[in-house]
């Protein structure tokens, strides 16, 4: 299987050449990369050539395995700026923060320190330690920020680990991750990262940010496939992370089929038990190279110009926005606003009449560009609001 060349020549390539790649901009302004984002060109025409390659090369399958799923791991860590040692591909991000509850070592009387505007993957993994003694800790959230001081209130001398995404998923907050792995570090504690909403639209480096575990899925702003994702796990805690889960796609030699004693791999790999999704992986793969080729920065940027955009026009047709814009390193690709006169679900139901793809949560709008979406794409959002 041959590594598609790179779509983009270069970070300094006009945005029509990227847009052109999203056969979505041709009827939609889509600005809802924080709930399920559109395939590229280059993502579908991967997961094709993996269907293929099985379609008629069959008997070689097993090697196309390995192309798809070693390139998505060595993508990844480039991504996140990991060792491609730390990464081992997961379903989804739910599927690597489970790896993480699972496999630590918990005593009764433990606790987790989350927030309260935490999605839900970031929450049913912790309270499912409620059976060994573990309890949960919900930091509040004012105007909508989660401060670093809530946090570090509610730990103490039991307080295990840390779960906090890197972007609030209704709000948009980015929250503070360089504070909160020096607060835990220095109480003794794990930061545990579910970085959905802001990887691949925000740059995050974990030699630089010391996080302990990182678990992201692939639908969103890495625009990948449903059922795909990646977990990052820093390096010194692999061989003491329990695996809850035990296969033979974890051993040193998953050839010897009737060998039942193989040791474990030394690496994140061991965390992946079973057969992973291949075809998913070749997408996953696809989708962040076409990142990688535009540069991250150069997405923050890009999406901060919308959002900047977006914001004007909301507050001069007198939209509330809810997420924190005070501070620019506080704000991700989400922006989410309400209408004190204006009913949530008829905004939705006038954008979506216009084609303009945002999603509705609670009593307010969220819209969530990427680096592909441009001007007009925000004005056609404004357009539509009464």
């Amino acid at each position: 299987m041959s590594d598609p060349q790179s779509p983009i020549s270069s970070p300094q390539s006009p945005i029509s050449d990227v847009r052109d790649l999203f056969p979505i901009t041709q009827t939609h302004a889509f600005l809802n990369h924080a709930a399920v984002a559109p395939f590229s060109r280059p993502v579908a025409e991967a997961m094709q050539q993996s269907i293929a390659w099985r379609l008629n090369l069959a008997p070689l399958a097993a090697d196309e395995e390995a192309w798809a799923t070693t390139h998505a791991r060595r993508s990844a860590a480039r991504l996140v700026g990991a060792d491609e040692a730390e990464i081992c591909l997961t379903r989804n991000t739910s599927h690597g923060l489970n790896i993480v509850a699972a496999g630590l070592p918990w005593r009764p009387g433990d606790n987790v320190v989350t927030a309260q505007t935490e999605f839900p993957a970031n929450v049913y993994p912790w309270k499912n330690l409620a059976r060994k003694g573990v309890t949960v800790r919900f930091a509040p959230a004012r105007d909508n920020r989660v401060l670093v001081d809530d946090v570090a209130a509610l730990m103490d001398d039991r307080t295990r680990l840390v779960a906090i995404s890197f972007v609030e998923f209704a709000t948009g907050y980015r929250n503070d991750l360089v504070a909160l792995a020096d607060l835990c570090h220095a109480r003794g504690a794990l930061l545990c990262v579910d970085g959905i909403q802001g990887v691949g639209a925000l740059p995050l480096d974990v030699g630089q940010v010391p996080l302990d575990f990182l678990a992201i899925g692939g639908p969103k702003w890495l625009m990948g496939p449903i059922g795909t994702g990646f977990l990052y796990v820093r390096r010194q805690h692999i061989p003491t992370l329990d695996m809850a889960m035990a296969g033979w796609m974890g051993t040193t030699d998953i050839h010897e089929h009737f060998r039942y004693d193989l040791p474990w791999r030394d690496d994140a790999r061991r965390f992946e038990e079973g057969s992973l999704n291949v075809v998913g992986a070749a997408g996953l793969d696809a989708a962040i190279k076409l990142l990688l080729s535009v540069g991250i920065e150069t997405i923050e940027e890009r999406i901060m110009a919308l959002t900047d955009r977006l914001i004007e026009g909301l507050r001069e047709r007198g939209y509330q926005v809810i997420t924190p814009i005070a501070h620019r390193h506080e704000r991700s690709g989400i922006i989410s606003f309400q209408h004190s006169r204006h009913d949530p679900a008829q905004l939705e139901q006038r954008l979506t009449e216009a084609n303009v793809v945002i999603s509705r949560r609670g009593a307010f709008i969220r819209a969530s560009p990427h680096f592909y979406n441009d001007e007009e794409d925000i004005d056609r959002l404004l357009l539509a609001l009464p």
